[in-house]
């Protein structure tokens, strides 16, 4: 790569073309690569080459600022200003600090004639150019200038032009402004393999020490639980005979604490799923099992409730399942595989939520509307990836007779079916990025191998002699070395070393499990129990009883505890992926159980760690890495969408007026497979002939996107009206619940009758914020849960205009600040059956204490400081106050 860098900086595209083209061969799916192919095709004047090679990038990383500049410098020779500038514009608002994207962009609006915005562009430009680098920045604005018939300043440009070089005009190639960061040849990230030998490691037996001899009394399933939050991890399992049991871990040994919970005899229990079901801050336990199952809400004190019959979860017959927020509402649903026809249910989640936490716990069966095909049949195990990287996650489901199945989730919609054909069948399989290059990988165990499928690139696999029968096939870095590597457990145990692109190395004997004379393995566990700083094991045996395995010397690398705190995710933060660098190491992991713990090698300091929650990614920089102390992952909520703003020029700058578009939303959800109908117009106030002046005699506005919406306009008028004093203008445009949308017209008003009082339905005096548009808003008193953004609690206020004639033609107006959920919220409100419809109604006082609704649709502000009107003809009685 450091060859094609030299051959691009000495401008020799063809040589740099050959160099890269060989190294997309062998990494296609390196970003870099691609980009540094794209810079090549623009160097030797391949436009569609380029952009194909762009396209690619995008698809890798949707936000490269640098590979939408290239398209847009593509589409510029290709004499195509109109998408050059598209790709221009988002390279700008990704990166706004590129002097050559505003230059590029300015050729791009010149192309377009659009003389204003070329102005712009270049005025910024130049702005930006501290070094005066680009004199023919000055000659492209004097043309714009002049076009746009401003001669005076294009004069003075001209001067400053001619004041830098010399001649009439420059000779304007077309990649006179392309030379920027944005094409500067890519080194890609240097992955760092996993060294050869490794740190030396030995797993030992530590079961009489931590269980002592009730080891034996005890059998899985077991469920990891960190009970109150401080780092100790302690487990949920059975207690042969007795029932469930909570063995309370205190400084790495295991007290049985609290009652015994009852089991169902012969039920034939076979997984823990544990999560924070309630947003409480508080994990729960959901036992499977075949002839029913069981569900525990488990308290700060470790003590538990069982609530099965009341969730339904009682009758429930599984095997296999995980905790998914399937629907991404912010609360966990249930994907399980049926205990005697194994197929695949999904159950949602439909307790009613209120404040933090649930008030109800209970579960739904929407197998039929989820999209699972009616024909999966055999199926074993189920996991969770974001196979297809569009930070949502799929479901993968194992099936005895063939390879996996992969069910894509559809964003607001359902489960796809996807075969893969680079997957093999097996008996246990398992999902991680094995490779580190930011997507998962799966790996199944077959008859005499283990095998690695590569998302994105080949197969291969591990040859397993003697071809024994697996029950579970674990991924976990065992020796922190930020590479995941691999245990089967089944009648014996075997482990393999990830070593990067030399393959998996066998270290079952290095480890000292071999021979492991216990017995067969039902199932294994991983999480630091002593908090020492690496991974311990706890398993328990087919036969009945427990084996504790210390890990004793993987704290040689350095370990990353993460502790999630999901707000408008689910608590857990299950469903997430954390993302780290540093020097020489990347890693992606998916946290689909709990605890959360990441090896990093000896990187004291993490470069960058990143949580993708559910609704927007969080990170951190320079963050330093101490495994004692969990590092809280806290989610934001951040306001992370918005409709476009409006400003408009008040003589001394540009004044907020407000946002726009917010009836016009495209593709936001209002319920599973439903979108909002989008009202496509809307009548705004601007100001008057004090608020909204004129600038050198052209009024002005701005529309900006602020956030990650884009803007689809096809047209903008300017309104002016003309009215008599005392008069006031309103358009009839709002926020509704559905069509029909009545088309937007203005509205004239006259005789005000002025507010006399205001309180609130809880009788607070809110006179003084309500009777004038001043700024100063009456909120709800209690928002709901951060899950349900944009709602609130039932409110309302009583506004006294005293005594009314109700035989004119009255008109309520009302000025107001809704905000907005979004499809999250959305999604999440049209589960709960418990909520009211989210407009407001009118009543109105027809005799003192007497109230009736009024037959209007009030609607609502669509946006920000909007003014809205009802209009009130002939739907009051008379009395009315």
């Amino acid at each position: 790569m450091n060859a094609g860098k030299n051959y691009l900086d000495q401008g020799d595209a063809t040589n740099a073309l050959a160099i890269y083209k060989e190294a997309a061969a062998l990494v296609p799916n390196d970003p870099d690569v691609h980009l540094n192919l794209a810079n090549g095709y623009l160097l030797s004047d391949a436009g569609a080459e380029a952009i194909r090679e762009t396209d690619e990038v995008l698809r890798l990383e949707p936000n490269s600022a640098a590979a939408y500049f290239i398209k847009g410098s593509a589409y510029l020779r290709l004499l195509n200003p109109e998408e050059s500038v598209k790709a221009l514009e988002n390279s700008r608002k990704i990166d706004p600090g590129v002097t050559a994207t505003f230059f590029q962009l300015g050729m791009a609006r010149m192309g377009l004639k659009q003389w204003d915005e070329a102005i712009a562009a270049f005025q910024e430009g130049i702005r930006l150019d501290s070094n005066r680098l680009h004199s023919t920045a000055h000659y492209l604005l004097a043309q714009s200038l002049l076009r746009a018939g401003r001669k005076e300043e294009a004069q003075r440009e001209l001067q400053l032009h001619q004041s830098n070089i010399e001649g009439e005009g420059p000779a304007m190639g077309a990649g006179v402004f392309e030379r920027s960061k944005h094409t500067h040849a890519r080194i890609p990230f240097r992955l760092k393999q996993p060294e050869s030998e490794g740190v030396r490691i030995k797993f030992l037996d530590a079961t009489q020490e931590v269980l002592g001899d009730a080891a034996q009394k005890f059998s899985g399933p077991i469920g990891l639980i960190d009970v109150n939050r401080t780092g100790w991890n302690s487990l949920f399992l059975v207690e042969q005979g007795i029932g469930f049991r909570l063995l309370r871990n205190s400084n790495g040994v295991f007290h049985p604490h609290g009652p015994t919970y009852p089991a169902r005899s012969n039920a034939d229990y076979s997984k823990i799923l544990v999560g924070d079901l309630q947003n409480d801050r508080s994990d729960d336990i959901v036992v499977l099992g075949g002839k029913g199952s069981r569900l525990f809400r488990m308290g700060t004190n470790g003590l538990a409730m069982d609530v099965s019959s009341s969730s339904g979860l009682n009758t429930l017959g599984a095997i296999n399942g995980m905790l998914i927020d399937l629907d991404v509402t912010g609360k966990l649903d249930l994907i399980v595989v049926t205990g005697n026809s194994n197929e695949v249910q999904v159950l949602r989640q439909s307790g009613h939520m209120a404040g933090i936490g649930l008030q109800t716990l209970s579960f739904t069966n929407i197998t039929s509307a989820s999209g699972i095909p009616a024909t999966l049949r055999n199926v074993q195990a189920v996991v969770m990836e974001d196979w297809n990287r569009d930070q949502v996650m799929d479901v993968i489901a194992s099936r005895t007779d063939r390879p996996p199945l992969l069910l894509e989730k559809q964003r607001g919609g359902k489960l796809v079916p996807r075969e893969q054909n680079d997957w093999v069948g097996g008996s246990a399989f398992c999902a991680g990025d094995f490779d580190n290059d930011l997507r998962p990988d799966l790996a199944v165990v077959g008859a005499g191998r283990i095998s690695i499928c590569f998302n994105g690139g080949e197969r291969r696999d591990i040859v397993v002699p003697g071809g024994e029968a697996f029950r579970q096939l674990v991924p976990v870095d065992f020796d922190n070395d930020g590479w995941l590597d691999l245990w089967a457990v089944g009648e014996k145990i075997r482990v393999w070393r990830n070593l990067g692109l030399s393959g998996f190395q066998e270290q079952t004997a290095q480890l000292g499990l071999e021979p492991f004379s216990d017995g067969a393995v039902a199932e294994i566990h991983f999480a630091d129990f002593d908090r020492d700083c690496d991974s311990d094991v706890i398993m328990a045996l087919a036969s009945g009883g427990l084996r504790f395995l210390r890990n004793d010397g993987g704290n040689a690398n350095l370990q990353v505890k993460v502790q999630m705190v999901g707000n408008r995710s689910n608590a857990s933060g299950i469903g997430c992926k954390i993302e780290i660098e540093t020097d020489g190491l990347r890693l992606i992991r998916t946290v689909e159980r709990l605890p959360v713990e990441v090896g990093v090698g000896k990187h004291r300091k993490l470069d960058s760690f990143v949580v993708h929650w559910f609704n927007w990614p969080q990170g951190s920089a320079e963050v330093p890495v101490n495994c004692q102390e969990p590092l809280l992952a806290v989610e934001l909520t951040i306001q992370e969408g918005s409709c476009p703003y409006l400003y408009a020029w008040d003589g001394n700058g540009f004044r907020f007026i407000t946002d726009i578009l917010g009836a016009a939303p495209l593709g936001l959800p209002i319920a599973v497979g439903r979108h909002i109908e989008a009202d496509p117009e809307e009548l705004v106030w601007i100001g008057d002939e004090q608020t909204f002046l004129a600038k050198e005699g052209v009024f002005q506005l701005k529309i900006t996107e602020e956030l990650r919406e884009v803007l689809y306009l096809d047209e903008a008028k300017l309104v002016v009206v003309d009215h008599e004093p005392g008069v006031e203008v309103h358009p009839t445009d709002k926020l509704l619940p559905g069509k029909p949308f009545p088309p937007g017209a203005l509205m004239t008003l006259y005789q005000e009758h002025r507010l006399r009082r205001a309180e609130t339905i809880e009788g607070q005096d809110v006179t003084s914020a309500l009777r004038t548009v001043d700024g100063q808003r009456v909120s709800p008193p209690k928002l709901r849960a951060p899950h349900l953004r944009g709602l609130a609690e039932p409110h309302g206020w009583i506004l006294d205009f005293g005594p009314l004639d109700t035989s004119k033609p009255l008109v309520l107006v009302m000025n107001g600040w809704l905000r907005f959920g979004g499809g999250m919220a959305n999604i999440a409100a049209s589960l709960e059956s418990s909520l009211p419809f989210p407009f407001p109604t009118l009543e109105a006082e027809v005799s003192p204490g007497t109230w009736t609704t009024v037959d209007v649709t009030v609607g609502a502000p669509a946006g920000k400081t909007k003014t809205i009107v009802v209009d009130l003809d002939g739907k009051l009685e008379a009395g009315t106050s």
